[in-house]
């Protein structure tokens, strides 16, 4: 029997081939869809298969082990590539100054990826010679402040002028809170002209929640179950001097859900799309998440649930990756006191020293009320 290994781009490009390599009778013994292997680099997908021609059946067990073979070269190889990455971590570690290879730790038991943390480093390491860094107050204040700089910051909402932004995000990650926060933030504080709309009309607790808080703040909110309704709604309101689009939380992988949401935010070409991202998600699933929602254009992000994060590391991970300012952190579910805008310094600090740099909760307020803002 003859067999034979063959790869392509796409499934119909690696079936053509063994087509015209054994025939229209040939057998696949196995087909799926590979990631080449890249260090610290997005592999790159191929299509990877195993057929065999009908000449010789009875040789089926040699086809067989020749699969075998190929899985077994396919694990060594990622082993081996996994051996090679790990010397090429401590290669990077042995050339950065000793007083920064405890900085490396640090940053990855604080969740920031190894290739980040070693990037950031170096980086700082060419611009201070080992004598300067000696001085251990100037390394951390240096090293707090040349992190900073990769951290994108968007700086609060400009409400004015008819400013419409809607909250995007996951099931579960603060939307209906976060717009509430901010709704009184800018009426009672600021006292802006600020109206709420909601297209979340899955859940009626959603709606109920958001119209008790609009009652509290008083202010106006509305209910659209459709992009015309939308659009009627944001010309009613364009009096207001800031609109906040409260959406449903959806699952990001659900495309007839996703394609929904962008027909509503895409009825506008006013509306600023802040995306709620939770810091106890995984990095992989963060960018993931983040994909899916882009289709409908994200200008920023919005980190929450810091409250009940133990490590930070993700803020820096994200920032490498989503080419989006972060515009607002939310610390807990006070309402409209656990939400504030983003600051690099403090982010940073936040990454290095943990827990203890969370915002202090102000005393003598009842949870969840504004009535104190009044």
């Amino acid at each position: 029997m003859k067999v034979k290994r063959y790869e392509g781009n796409t499934v119909q490009e690696v079936l053509s081939k063994i087509k015209v390599d054994l025939g229209p009778e040939a057998t696949i013994l196995f087909i799926k869809e590979r990631t080449r292997a890249r260090l610290f680099r997005r592999g790159k997908k191929y299509v990877e298969a195993m057929a065999s021609s009908q000449e010789d059946k009875p040789a089926y067990d040699a086809a067989k082990l020749e699969m075998i073979y190929w899985e077994l070269k396919e694990l060594k190889d990622s082993v081996k590539n996994i051996k090679v990455r790990e010397e090429h971590v401590r290669e990077e570690e042995d050339a950065l100054y000793p007083v920064l290879r405890g900085y490396r730790q640090k940053l990855c038991e604080a969740g920031v990826e190894t290739e980040n943390a070693l990037t950031v480093l170096k980086d700082f390491q060419e611009r201070f010679t080992e004598k300067e860094l000696r001085n251990s107050a100037l390394l951390e204040e240096s090293l707090i402040r040349h992190m900073a700089r990769y951290l994108d910051v968007a700086g609060p909402i400009s409400a004015d002028e008819n400013k419409i932004v809607a909250i995007v995000g996951s099931t579960g990650v603060g939307k209906t809170t976060t717009v509430a926060k901010l709704a009184a933030q800018f009426s009672l504080m600021e006292r802006k002209r600020v109206a709420l709309i909601t297209i979340d009309t899955y859940r009626i607790a959603a709606v109920d929640q958001l119209k008790t808080y609009a009652e509290i703040i008083g202010i106006p909110i509305e209910v659209v179950f459709n992009p015309q309704e939308l659009l009627v709604s944001l010309n009613r309101n364009k009096d207001k001097e800031l609109i906040l689009i409260d959406t449903a939380g959806s699952n990001p992988f659900d495309k007839v859900r996703m394609d929904d949401l962008r027909r509503f935010l895409g009825s506008s070409p006013n509306i600023e799309t802040h995306l709620l991202l939770t810091m106890t998600t995984k990095p992989k699933n963060l960018l993931e998440i983040y994909n899916c929602y882009n289709i409908m254009k994200i200008h920023k992000v919005i980190l929450t649930k810091l409250d009940e994060s133990v490590r930070f590391g993700n803020i820096l991970n994200l920032a490498t990756r989503v080419n989006r300012p972060i515009s607002y952190i939310t610390t807990g579910q006070n309402v409209p006191d656990d939400i504030e805008v983003a600051d690099p310094y403090n982010l940073v600090q936040l990454i290095l020293k943990g827990r203890e740099m969370l915002p202090e909760k102000k005393e003598g307020k009842k949870k969840g009320t504004v009535e104190n803002y009044r």
